[in-house]
């Protein structure tokens, strides 16, 4: 346990204790907890599970644009992997990637096949 626990290093084990009998409620209760999802129409099991990942989802994108030079590419790997496209067997998770790693690092090849120009003519 760390100082967020408690500043007072001896009095940490309480959060432990506490944390454990939580754990034990949890595994006694699960099954009910589970069984009573279960009745749930799975549409709004659904809603729920989207209603608590959209801060996530919103950190994660917030983020990902934040770098002006990176833009480009998370867009193109979050469109692509949010379209659900498959092709040739293979899911639009990969295809994502595949699409952002060659935005992200297509103007770097570009840069790399041109030839540098200075004040002389080209070198």
């Amino acid at each position: 346990m760390s100082e967020e626990a408690d500043p007072d290093a001896a009095q940490r084990y309480r959060s432990s204790v506490w944390a454990g009998v939580f754990y034990v409620l949890a595994g006694i209760f699960g099954a009910t907890v589970a069984a009573l999802f279960a009745a749930f129409p799975q549409a709004l099991i659904m809603s729920i599970a989207g209603l608590a990942l959209l801060s996530t989802i919103a950190n994660s994108l917030s983020a990902a644009f934040s770098e002006d030079s990176q833009r480009e590419a998370a867009m193109l790997t979050f469109l692509m992997t949010a379209s659900g496209v498959s092709l040739l067997g293979i899911s639009s998770a990969f295809w994502g990637l595949l699409l952002g790693l060659l935005a992200y690092h297509s103007p770097k090849l570009r840069k790399l096949g041109r030839p540098a120009v200075t004040g002389a003519g080209i070198r």
